[in-house]
């Protein structure tokens, strides 16, 4: 397990490398590998492969790959709510409870961006003064969508069509795997956290 310390400065580095890049995620994704490398070699693996790849790119590419993985495939949009309620009265109520528990703390995000995406919450539990919560909120939200979003990643295989035209599915299965491993690898730290088994692998 990670102390206290530990997972904050991990939701903050990983909300750096899940939000539209903005020129942090070169760091975001060095900082976490640093902190996984002793208590979790595989993870952090992940995330020098994903640094690596991520740094050969110029900005421009990088954003399009995110953006090929993240709001194009909807098996990995990067909204909590979405995956736990679809477009549902249910995942209203949850936008609004999430926007309820930042403006307790002060905790602002970009207008631009609804409060249950990836990074936005990352960015609350780093920063939360409440630890209980912040342990509600990734054990019964964050990692039940983390293991449905590489689920579904891997049970579509994430592999080109044969039929498809081979650059364009070349393509689309860069976009799909760079930033699945960072998927998998903060899956893994809150396996870890709240000792959780990796249901992918004993189901």
């Amino acid at each position: 397990m990670y102390t206290e310390i530990e997972m904050r400065s991990l939701y903050h580095w990983f909300a750096g490398i899940l939000e539209y890049p903005a020129g942090e995620t070169l760091q975001a994704a060095l900082e976490a590998q640093t902190l996984l490398k002793d208590a979790d070699p595989v993870s952090a693996e992940r995330l020098q492969d994903f640094y690596d790849y991520a740094a050969s790119l110029t900005p421009g590419r990088l954003e399009e790959v995110y953006t090929g993985t993240f709001d194009l495939e909807a098996a990995c949009h990067p909204y909590v709510g979405y995956h736990l309620f679809g477009e549902t009265y249910k995942r209203s109520a949850f936008l609004v409870e999430l926007k309820q528990r930042y403006n307790a703390e002060d905790f602002g995000f970009p207008a631009t961006e609804l409060p249950d995406h990836l990074a936005v919450i990352l960015r609350f539990l780093a920063t939360t003064r409440d630890t209980v919560q912040a342990d509600e909120i990734a054990r019964d939200a964050l990692l039940p969508v983390l293991e449905r979003m590489t689920g579904r990643a891997k049970s579509a295989g994430f592999d080109q069509d044969e039929n498809a035209d081979a650059p364009q599915a070349e393509q689309e299965s860069e976009m799909r795997t760079q930033f699945h491993g960072v998927l998998e690898a903060l899956r893994a730290v809150l396996q870890n956290q709240f000792q959780v088994l990796d249901v992918l692998e004993t189901s």
